[in-house]
Parts: C-alpha cells; sequence; structure tokens
C-alpha cells in the first residue's frame, strides 16, 4: 500500500496540521506480512522503516502532497534518477536512531490529533477553534478507523496506538549550528511527532515537522 492521501476527510486534517503547526504532514499505510501486537509492533516497524517500501512511500507522500523536500534530494529509480550521490546510497532512515514505540490510550490517541490543531507550537498563530477541531479530526478518525472512529471504542474492535520516537528521521538543524544532511524531515522541535496506530497487519504512521 501506498501514501494515505486522497480521501477529503484525511486531506483536510493533513491540510489542518500543515497550516496549524506549519508543518510538511504525512500519512503512510502499509500491510505488513504478518498482525501486528503490542509485543511485536516495534520490531515489525523498526522492519518497515528500514525497507525499500518506506523509502518509496516517502517518496511518493512528499511528491502527493506536493512538498518535493524529498524528492529533490533522492532521485527517483522508476523515473531514471541516479539513487547514488558521490557513491553512496542515499537514505532517509537517521543511522543510529531508536524510533522507540510508547503505547497510547485511544483516548489519548485523540488528544494527540486535537493538540495538533488546538494547542501544538504554531509559529504563525493558526490553532483552530476546538469545535473545528472536533469536526476535522472526527471526521479523519472515522475515515481511517471506520465506524469505530465515532464512538470511541476503536480499541474494542482491535486497532491499537502508540506514538514514536520522532529520531528515525534525519533533522534540518533549524535549530543548531551543524549543517544538514539531506534529506532531512524532523526538524528537532515539539513539532517533531510520529504517531502508530494498527487493526492486523494495516499499519498507519502518521508524520509532523514544523519551523517557523
Amino acid at each position: 500500500m501506498l501514501a494515505e492521501v486522497g480521501q477529503e476527510a484525511i486531506d483536510r486534517f493533513l491540510s489542518a496540521v500543515d497550516s496549524v503547526m506549519n508543518s510538511n504532514t504525512l500519512l503512510l499505510k502499509a500491510e505488513a506480512v504478518e498482525s501486528l501486537t503490542v509485543d511485536n509492533r516495534q520490531g515489525m516497524l523498526d522492519a518497515f522503516l528500514r525497507s525499500d517500501l518506506f523509502e518509496q512511500m516517502m517518496l511518493q507522500a512528499d511528491r502527493q502532497r506536493e512538498w518535493y523536500n524529498l524528492s529533490d534530494f533522492i532521485p527517483d529509480p522508476d523515473e531514471g534518477g541516479n539513487p547514488e550521490r558521490e557513491g553512496a546510497p542515499v537514505r532517509l532512515l537517521r543511522e543510529g536512531c531508536r524510533a522507540a514505540v510508547t503505547s497510547l490510550r485511544e483516548e489519548e490517541f485523540a488528544d494527540r490529533l486535537h493538540w495538533m490543531l488546538t494547542q501544538a507550537p504554531s509559529p504563525y498563530n493558526r490553532h483552530r477553534p476546538v469545535d473545528e477541531s472536533a469536526r476535522v479530526v472526527g471526521d479523519f478518525l472515522r475515515e481511517v478507523l471506520g465506524p469505530a472512529g465515532s464512538d470511541g471504542r476503536a480499541a474494542e474492535r482491535g486497532w491499537s496506538f502508540a506514538s514514536v520516537e520522532p529520531d528515525f528521521l534525519r533533522s534540518s538543524e533549524y535549530r543548531t549550528d551543524r549543517p544538514p544532511v539531506r534529506p532531512v524531515y524532523f526538524d528537532g522541535s515539539a513539532s517533531d511527532t510520529a504517531t502508530l496506530f494498527h487493526r492486523g497487519p494495516v499499519l498507519h504512521l502518521l508524520l509532523t515537522n514544523g519551523s517557523p
């Protein structure tokens, strides 16, 4: 499966987060070879992040959302580009990352999405009203979780939720004096988030960044 865009409710949520957090928000959806559980999802996520599929999905999402922040630095081999620079493959994953997974309750997951629209760092003061956030997040949850997303009982229907330490993609070094090693995604601020939600073999990974 590829980048999860195109559905109106999903696009509306991603664009709202873009605006509030000054983020290049991405949502990936993939299917593993076996079901994810609380016990095995760290290993499954690690394997996904290190796969060619993750690279392909990130590039596609970057293009589909018309950011081109990653595509400008990693030519697409399918389009005849050279995937190597200076003799070494260009990879998105940061060396030495942990991508540590921490469980979230369903209500914590929903609160995290509302936080993105109402309380997250917003360089241009674009926080959304609480009632608008409720509509946008509610529609998004119904789209990605199905009917269970509207009644707060998705966990009872097999969904699990987690935060992921946002250390697995290189930083823009916006807040440091170090030169960035491109391609980059995270910015080294509280706006860097990675959120995992999954049921059966299907996983979603929601990514945000953000800086002035």
